[in-house]
């Protein structure tokens, strides 16, 4: 009975080593025995390796297209509470949050461009803005 036990033992040893090693290297990058090795076709997969580190620049470049899209996700919320209630606080805060919007975008537009930015787009945008806003008027008192 010994020598059975002796057996098993070390035959659970062995499968219980050969577990940890093939966990081992399918936790490393590389490819390894129950892992393929990407394809050709499994562009996402190269290109995440290939991806170089995010500057400061992309970073922030990033963070101004979040606020642009949550100023715009705003001024068309407030515009949607502006017709549904005919207030001119929900009118105001809509231009005030396109303006926000444009100048996000503006921002923006400098960190791609630099100096050779065109901004006057933008720029005549936010007169419009602050033009339509001064026009703001209750409808629905």
């Amino acid at each position: 009975m010994d020598k059975i036990n002796t057996w098993l033992i070390r035959a659970f040893s062995v499968v219980l080593i050969c577990f940890f090693l093939i966990a081992y290297l399918n936790s490393q990058n590389k490819s390894s025995l129950l892992r393929p090795k990407p394809s050709i076709e499994n562009l996402e997969y190269k290109a995440f390796l290939l991806r170089p580190k995010p500057s400061i620049e992309d970073l922030e470049y990033k963070a101004l297209d979040k606020k642009r899209a949550n100023a715009e996700f705003a001024a068309n919320r407030d515009y949607t509470d502006y017709e549904k209630f005919g207030s001119i606080i929900f009118c105001r805060t809509s231009f005030n949050s396109r303006i926000e919007s444009a100048n996000y975008a503006k921002q923006m537009e400098l960190y791609i461009s630099g100096k050779e930015a065109d901004l006057s787009e933008l720029d005549t945008a936010i007169k419009d803005y602050e033009s339509e806003r001064s026009k703001c008027r209750d409808f629905n008192p």
